[in-house]
């Protein structure tokens, strides 16, 4: 019994025993926090001045900064900085016009500890953009461990005033042209250019939207560039280069790769080029300095129509013609409607300011201010000369498989220049009848030519450009050469301001020059009457008695023409148009006096009643023959020519 009782009590006692441990002590962090504040920056941009927050001050890009801290139950073992920066510009998808980001706040892994309380910064901007914002944080940590909850920390703008410039040192091109030779002919030459300059530094034109370039090298040489970094304060590191030309994104190069060198294959694209260099320092500051060029020399054109002293060519009173049955077999003598015209390139042609005109059955021999008729087709054939670019004209293999391919040197592509551009273009403007400011034509200029391509929807198996004239007026044609590359002679824009400007005596000396690019003509054969025919009336000196006078006005047009007709000849049926005009004077007044009479379609008899107080005597008759019905109101639809006859006024019974 008792050994029960004890077993029972042994038992409560352990129980007690572990139910009943002591209380656990309170784990109070007594350690104050350090305080941290920057010594040498512009004001701590938490803190606020009654209410008001401190403006964002702006620093240069490479700041020394101060800071300090106290730890007043401990000691500062060191410090958490970070600095955090907000982008440059808005990005692209936030659209014109949207503000910048804010600047976002430190993540844990910007910190960096230090031991220091002092260092100096070089705060970063961007390329092309000097300026941009930047939060500088830091906080102190006690012996401890402890950091300090409220870091110290400022906003400013940082900025790079003074990145490094590029300065050329070099900037030429060595390349291959063609030259003309006084006896006909080309030659190669390689010359350093732009030509005209010494030294390497030769391409000054840089890039100004405003005006065109002025330096031009030959497509194919190399292009030579070389710079270095002008460095306006000290402290400034160039720390690489960035440069374009061709390349779709900037090359970045390390800061002793000072050069540049296109060629051995890489050759840029012919047309404008601007190459851009960009020096950038240590904190992504940077400016870009560029030179332009034109890669590329544009041909020349000149007229290389048909020789009108050849013998073989028939004349009748000057004009040179030869019947299209001859034509069409053996051609025009000396001109680029024969078998030359696939022999000779354009380089060797000769230079002869004249053209052709088919009309009817007759191919006409025309130069400068002569006339040809309405409806016809005009030929004008060029010569010209491209210094640079290879001989690639557009010939495919399938046209040459064709039995009706020409064959010949014109019609042979070649990877290598010859001096020839590889076809022209022509255009005609025409300032209609009646002529009027207004009244100009704004053609469109033709396809290139030749191109021998049955695949190509712009497929010009001739040599010679074609134009079919429908409208009657003063012509002004010009032709334009155009190489392999796509130039082409531009030297004349407008070519009716030039040609009236020059030939008015006026003009700049470099419109002068250019006067003979630009072809004049007449389009339409003017209307006449038959003044040998024994029936036209009146005469001069005929003699009127009474007030009705009779007219008997035959005429003719050489080349009638009505809308719709084919090209090439003349309408069946004319249009002819007259209209009396009398000046004489009044009898009471002795004042002039012109009077107007009807307009007559198409009728060469009529007569005309003059006024009752048409003073008897000397009378002018003027008479107007127009090959239109509504010329004043259709300009273009032909012209007009005036005859003038002097009668007397004698009715019977005056003194």
């Amino acid at each position: 019994m008792r050994l029960r009782v004890g077993v029972v009590l042994c038992l409560l006692l352990a129980y007690l025993g572990v139910a009943c441990r002591t209380p656990l002590t309170p784990n109070i962090d007594r350690n104050i926090a350090p305080e941290t504040w920057i010594t040498a920056a512009p004001p701590d941009t938490i803190m606020t001045e009654r209410g008001t927050a401190p403006d964002i001050g702006t620093i240069p890009f490479r700041f020394h900064l101060y800071w300090a801290a106290s730890d007043r139950d401990g000691a500062v073992a060191g410090f958490y900085w970070a600095v955090v920066e907000t982008l440059p510009s808005p990005p692209p998808e936030a659209g014109p016009g949207a503000p910048i980001p804010p600047l976002p706040g430190p993540k844990p892994g910007d910190y960096h500890f230090t031991t220091k309380t002092d260092s100096i910064f070089i705060f970063r901007v961007a390329e092309q953009i000097p300026d941009r914002a930047h939060a500088f944080f830091i906080y102190a940590v006690d012996n401890q461990g402890k950091p300090d909850p409220t870091p110290a920390r400022f906003i400013f703008n940082a900025k790079d005033r003074f990145p490094p410039t590029p300065v050329f040192d070099e900037a030429f091109a060595v390349g291959k042209i063609y030259e003309r030779l006084p006896g006909g002919g080309v030659r190669a030459v390689i010359d350093t250019f732009p030509r005209g300059r010494v030294g390497p530094l030769r391409i000054l034109d840089i890039n100004n939207p405003a005006t065109l370039p002025t330096d031009t090298v030959p497509v194919g040489s190399d292009l030579h560039f070389c710079w270095h970094a002008k460095i306006d304060i000290p402290g400034i590191v160039v720390t690489s280069y960035r440069y374009k030309l061709d390349e779709p994104q900037l090359q970045t190069v390390g800061p002793h790769d000072t050069c540049k060198v296109y060629g051995q294959g890489q050759h840029p694209t012919p047309g404008t080029k601007i190459f851009t260099v960009r020096a950038i320092d240590q904190a992504l500051g940077s400016n870009e300095s560029n030179r332009r060029l034109q890669y590329n020399f544009s041909p020349i054109s000149w007229w290389a129509g048909p020789d009108p002293n050849d013998p073989a060519l028939m004349d009748n009173n000057g004009e040179k013609f030869l019947p299209m049955s001859i034509a069409s077999t053996s051609g025009i003598p000396r001109s680029l409607l024969s078998a030359d015209s696939t022999q000779i390139l354009p380089a060797s042609r000769a230079e002869r300011r004249t053209f052709l005109e088919i009309w009817r059955d007759t191919v006409f021999v025309r130069k400068e201010f002569d006339t040809v008729h309405m409806n016809s087709f005009v030929i004008f054939h060029g010569g010209g000369f491209d210094t640079d670019s290879r001989y690639g004209v557009h010939v495919t293999d399938l046209a040459r498989r064709l039995p009706e391919f020409p064959g010949g040197p014109v019609l042979e592509p070649s990877e290598e220049p010859n001096g020839s551009p590889v076809g022209f273009r022509s255009q005609v403007q025409l300032l209609l009848d009646p002529a009027a400011e207004n009244n100009v034509t704004r053609a469109l200029q033709t396809g290139l030519y030749p191109i021998f391509d049955p695949n190509d929807v712009f497929n010009q198996p001739r040599i010679g450009g074609y134009h079919l004239l429908r409208e009657s007026g003063k012509a002004y044609a010009v032709i334009r050469a155009e190489d392999a590359d796509g130039s082409r002679d531009l030297r004349v824009e407008d070519p009716v301001g030039l040609v009236e400007r020059v030939d008015a005596g006026g003009g700049t000396p470099e419109e002068r020059k250019l006067r003979d690019q630009v072809l004049v003509f007449y389009v339409n054969q003017p209307p006449h009457f038959l003044l040998s025919d024994p029936g036209f009336q009146p005469k001069p000196g005929a003699v009127f008695t009474s007030r009705t006078w009779d007219f008997v006005l035959m005429a003719d047009d050489s080349d009638p023409y009505l809308s719709g007709i084919p090209g090439g000849g003349p309408a069946g049926t004319g249009t002819l148009r007259r209209q009396v005009t009398i000046h004489g004077f009044d009898v009471n007044t002795n004042a002039p006096l012109t009077y107007v009479d009807f307009r007559y379609l198409n009728r060469e008899e009529f007569n005309v009643l003059v006024p009752d107080n048409l003073k008897p005597g000397e009378v002018q008759v003027d008479i107007e023959l127009c090959d239109c019905d509504q010329c004043e109101l259709l300009p273009g639809t032909g012209r007009c020519t005036k005859l003038t006859i002097p009668v007397i006024y004698q009715p019977l019974g005056a003194q």
